[in-house]
């Protein structure tokens, strides 16, 4: 099959409403900062996703004012999704030779303008740019990407790659802006009339676009920054004046962008203003019997590893006092209730509750998609009280979480469970099971291997007992609140996450290499897709690992899952929340065979050197081990880790211990400085520089956590506070994937 077509496929079957493909040279009117080339040098295609906003949750979000989004908040889950796929076509594409960089779909980019780059709240690259350089529409009035089939109702992610994949021809239908001028009429901020800098003339492949180029901090008070839309706005609005307005006010909620709400593109434009002030999108519908919709609705439901699904008609809540599934979707006709569980006697899984969530809201959103596309409204977010729906079709049981979907189809009534047969498993297929799964790397080791780690490192007394720590209790664009706390630092055992352990599966996967090979040192200086996949790197594990432990669970067996089994992790700075460290799961990854420990802290793996994350799952299955690695790369290294750590935080290894006859060197890293780098971002060649912070801090001679909190407070964060990306330094620089190459034992 045709390369593109394969990436093209992926893309659809990954759940993309719209995809296509364009040449870098579509792109050489964008800032060399934000362009393809400034990303990845040699980079010859931007493949572009996007997938489609649910039409109800578009026309019924924003009411009774813009801050009640309401069902628009599905596009937390579309990011996701989206994030997904921009993921795993990167690791496709690398895996098949061709270096790629996945984008993320939002929440990475820099407030304000960078050297220069005269640009504010400047992403990585323009995804809106991006999909008309595709091939997939046009951009309107409003600055806002329209296409064809879905006007402004969609979320969009990139992917550069260096792959010559065949272009997507330029769109040559009818204008899909016909400056109704909705978008400017209403605006809550008047964006479009007021500090309006200038009218933008952009081209992209031929093809000239205008529209107001406007004073972003006005257009984000309230989208961005959370800032009540009720309150008198300012005549110029800077980043000084939110951060002032949010001293003094406090913060409200986001709000459902107008612009988009009001958008639709003639040709799919309709109104109906009894069920919304918004215009709808005509669709067309296909002719479905609820006989046809139900059975393909439980086969979205039976792939996707929920416990049970309902479906009943409006019918069924007409008496009811407490739920009126109708006041969320005026039309809906069938109301569809989806349950997931988490096994009885498991703990400590946040990492597994997390990943059943995820499973919850996907199914959900799929089935939307599903109804969506046969012509039927849909909503998988809505305020509807998920339980008390549960509760009328049957569902309703201890333990369960639950997600309501809504529909103006009519779907047949029934119910659905997941099969929970004995399935025998061995090692073997077991970790068959775990490659098919997604995993790249898997390894095991008994609970008594353990032990003999646990005894060993005990005694080399590197635990330091307790952590210094700063928690910022302020809100996310605000200056530092900082509470001072101590965090225990304690060594666990396998009991300490399932008491009846005997063995540990460890599951790799690994990232990208161009988000380290191409960090901070091309045009860009980004540090964006780097930190974008330590988050979905972390993400996919867990839905890799929720899949492994649903297996052992349907074989009779227990399982629990971490991504820091020794408990011995610190934090790492993410656009997204803060992260478990890369040395998270270092020694699980040692004790499994799968690599060796490096001497700045993190697992190196013969196949990808430090550029893998790692996962536990604890297990009673009896499970082989392999030998330990023997040797380490670093003794054959020049350590440019420890020269290029910005706090000095990595000493040469003084200490070791032996298992099972083979010694391991313990890595010499003062955590103190190594988290005033990575967790409180007080070292600005670790990845603040890389947004235009000026961040340098002295290490000081206190190590406690009122001297963290002084630091962090000297610092004029601004609203970039919340989106900062680390790169460290000691990862960045590591060799190991080009030393290891091919050395990867059998």
């Amino acid at each position: 099959m045709d390369l593109t077509d394969e990436v093209t496929r992926k893309a659809y079957q990954s759940g993309a409403d719209l995809v296509g493909i364009a040449p870098v040279d579509r792109f050489q009117g964008a800032p060399l900062r934000m362009s393809p080339q400034g990303l990845l040098p040699e980079a010859r295609s931007v493949i572009v996703v996007a997938i489609h906003h649910p039409d109800a949750a578009v026309e019924l979000g924003g009411e009774p004012t813009p801050h009640e989004s309401g069902p628009y908040n599905i596009q937390g889950i579309m990011n996701w999704m989206l994030d997904d796929i921009s993921f795993s076509l990167a690791r496709f594409l690398e895996d098949k030779g061709y270096p790629t960089l996945p984008i993320a779909a939002s929440n990475i980019w820099r407030y304000k303008g960078y050297k220069d780059l005269k640009v504010n709240f400047a992403p990585d690259l323009a995804h809106r740019y991006a999909a008309v350089a595709a091939g997939l529409g046009e951009i309107g009035w409003s600055g806002l990407f329209l296409s064809p089939q879905f006007g402004p109702r969609q979320r969009v992610v990139s992917v550069i790659t260096t792959a010559r994949l065949t272009p997507t021809p330029m769109y040559d239908g009818p204008a899909l802006c016909d400056r109704c001028l909705a978008c400017v009429k209403n605006c809550p901020t008047d964006a479009f009339r007021k500090e309006v800098v200038r009218i933008n003339e952009i081209e992209i492949g031929g093809k000239k676009f205008r529209f107001p180029e406007t004073n972003k901090w006005r257009c984000a008070w309230a989208e961005n920054f959370c800032l009540n839309l009720a309150l008198p706005l300012p005549e110029k609005i800077t980043e000084e004046v939110i951060l002032r307005n949010l001293e003094k006010y406090g913060w409200r909620a986001g709000e459902e962008g107008c612009c988009l709400r009001f958008c639709m593109v003639p040709e799919r434009r309709w109104y109906d203003t009894g069920y919304s002030r918004a215009p709808r999108r005509k669709r067309e519908k296909a002719l479905k019997t609820p006989e046809e919709l139900f059975q393909e609705i439980k086969t979205v439901f039976q792939g996707s590893g929920l416990k049970a699904m309902a479906v009943g008609g409006l019918e069924l809540f007409r008496k009811e006092e407490l739920v009126h599934p109708e006041y969320h979707l005026p039309e809906v006709t069938s109301v569809i209730s989806l349950a997931v569980s988490l096994p009885e006697g498991i703990i400590n899984c946040r990492e597994w509750e997390t990943a059943l969530y995820r499973r919850l809201a996907y199914t959900g959103f799929r089935i939307s998609q599903l109804l969506e596309r046969y012509g039927y409204s849909a909503l998988s977010s809505s305020r509807i009280d998920s339980l008390q729906v549960a509760r009328v079709l049957g569902l309703l049981a201890e333990k369960n979480q639950y997600l309501t979907v809504l529909t103006s189809a009519r779907v047949k009534e029934g119910v659905a469970r997941k099969k929970s047969v004995g399935k025998p498993i061995s090692p073997e297929l077991l970790r068959n099971f775990c490659r098919k799964s997604g995993a790249d790397l898997v390894g095991f080791f008994s609970a008594a291997r353990y032990e003999k780690f646990y005894q060993a490192f005990r005694k080399s007394e590197m635990v330091p007992g307790e952590r210094p720590a700063v928690v910022d209790r302020a809100f996310l664009y605000c200056p530092y609140s900082p509470e001072l706390v101590t965090e225990k630092v304690a060594l666990k055992t396998i009991k300490d996450w399932l008491p009846e352990g005997k063995s540990v599966i460890v599951l790799g996967l690994h990232f990208p290499h161009s988000t380290l090979n191409f960090c901070k040192t091309t045009p860009a200086e980004t540090t964006g897709p780097f930190a974008f996949v330590q988050c979905e790197t972390l993400l996919q594990l867990g839905d890799l690992a929720a899949r492994v432990a649903d297996r052992l669970l349907q074989a009779g067996y227990q399982a629990a899952v971490t991504f820091d089994l020794t408990g011995l992790a610190s934090r790492v700075q993410n656009p997204r929340y803060l992260l478990p460290d890369m040395r998270a799961n270092l020694w699980p990854a040692v004790l499994a065979g799968l690599a060796y420990p490096g001497w700045h802290g993190h697992p190196l793996s013969p196949r990808y050197g430090v550029r893998q994350r790692f996962v536990a799952v604890v297990t009673d299955m009896v499970l082989p081990e392999p030998p330990l690695l023997s040797g380490s790369p670093c003794a054959e290294c020049n350590h440019p880790c420890l020269k290029a750590c910005p706090t000095q935080a990595i000493a040469s290894p003084r200490k070791t211990i032996t298992i099972e006859g083979k010694e391991f060197l313990l890595p010499q890293v003062d955590e103190f400085a190594c988290d005033w780098a990575r967790r409180y971002c007080l070292a600005g060649k670790e990845g603040p520089e890389s947004v235009g912070l000026q961040v340098n801090v002295p290490l000081p001679v206190e190590r406690s956590a009122r001297a963290i909190a002084a630091g962090l407070s000297s610092v004029n964060w601004g609203v970039q506070k919340r989106l900062l990306n680390i790169a460290e330094e000691c990862l960045r620089v590591c060799p190991a994937h080009q030393k290891l190459a091919g050395k990867e034992p059998q």
